[in-house]
């Protein structure tokens, strides 16, 4: 976005408790809060009035609106996580750290009540952005849909999300080993052990006081019978650990690792069931199921008549019959745009799940089933 367009906010725009006025960019254009979002911090609130912008009124005297889909504003995000999580690897100080991440956070958690859907499915498709990113993003798309579901409350769902953006922070040195080795070596996988207790210390050296942020990071690997790490402590089913052990768990299995390859379809929830009431709350997992399913967002996957089609949402009333868009047919050749089909029709049955890289080739096409 071009800075002349954008000019400080008023502090009738944002308050505390009530719904802002407009959408709220950083000096650069970057979107920090989508219009209709509510802050629910005084300091918060205090800051975006300080150093927030908005886009200028028309010549007419009407401001002018961006209407940004879910899809690209969860890239932009993306984006600002990657530039966050690379200037705290090469060491440097980063000021405004709790104010940057509860941004992004209000951002994030905006994003999915709108369109949780798409927002899964950017964190799913993106090839772009490094596996870090787009881990965290993940877990604190997962972390929304649950926080919301068990009925936690706006500021705390906040918090949950900035915990979900910072989770494997302690591990962040160890990031590139991660990305390009089989296997971990005993030091290596002391630090990921480590790594909770790490990320809450460097959270607290970095300013942050939110004490359920802080609880969320030091338990998300924490199991209810007590098998987890670093503390090997049996969680309370309603904690913020256990909703971030199911949105972590959830979340490592989507992606691949190069020591292991990811799950498709139903096995995610497979394994979720497998370790209900051990590891997992199972309401928890339940309501993985029912709001996320078996074909989550942004799954590509094989029809019955041997089409290929992108889930563009679940649909908790009939899992097995997501709504599709047709991507390739005819022996996979890609279609000029995204075509909407009746998943219940047996024809479009699904039969398999795909690995999302067979999509690259026709990837700008099936970024727009989002309006990507």
């Amino acid at each position: 976005m071009n800075a002349a367009q954008l000019v400080r906010v008023d502090p009738h725009d944002v308050q505390v408790g009530l719904p802002t006025r407009v959408d709220i960019f950083d000096a650069e254009g970057h979107l920090l809060l989508g219009r209709g979002s509510t802050v629910s911090r005084a300091d918060s609130v205090e800051r975006l009035q300080d150093n927030g912008f908005k886009v200028a009124a028309a010549p007419g005297g009407k401001p002018r609106h961006l209407a940004a889909p879910v899809f690209l504003r969860m890239g932009g995000l993306a984006d600002q996580l990657t530039a966050m999580e690379s200037t705290l690897m090469a060491g440097q100080g980063l000021p405004s750290f709790t104010f940057k991440v509860q941004t992004l956070a209000q951002a994030v958690v905006q994003c999915c009540d709108e369109d949780f859907n798409a927002a899964l499915a950017l964190s799913y498709l993106d090839q772009h952005h490094p596996y870090s990113v787009l881990h965290h993003v993940l877990v604190a798309t997962v972390v929304c849909v649950l926080s919301r579901v068990r009925g936690w409350s706006e500021a705390d769902r906040v918090s949950l999300a900035a915990a979900a953006l910072s989770h494997d922070i302690g591990a962040l040195a160890l990031r590139q080993a991660l990305g390009q080795v089989a296997s971990l070596d005993e030091a290596q996988r002391q630090v990921v052990r480590e790594h909770p207790e790490r990320g809450t210390h460097m959270l607290e050296e970095l300013g942050v006081r939110d004490a359920l942020w802080l609880q969320a990071v030091q338990d998300h690997h924490e199991h209810l019978d007590g098998s987890g790490y670093p503390r090997g402590i049996g969680l309370d089913p309603h904690s913020a650990g256990a909703l971030m052990a199911v949105a972590d768990g959830f979340a490592a299995m989507v992606r691949p690792r190069p020591y292991r390859d990811r799950k498709l379809g139903g096995a995610i929830l497979d394994d979720l069931r497998l370790h209900a009431g051990t590891w997992y709350d199972p309401a928890q997992v339940e309501a993985v199921a029912t709001y996320i399913g078996p074909y989550h967002a942004g799954s590509i996957v094989r029809l019955d008549n041997g089409d290929m089609a992108v889930v563009a949402r679940h649909l908790p009333d009939r899992p097995a019959h997501p709504e599709l868009l047709l991507i390739a047919a005819n022996g996979d050749q890609p279609m000029e745009k995204p075509y909407a089909i009746d998943g219940t029709d047996p024809e479009f049955a699904i039969v398999a799940a795909l690995h999302p890289e067979i999509s690259l080739r026709f990837r700008s096409m099936v970024n727009k089933s989002w309006g990507g």
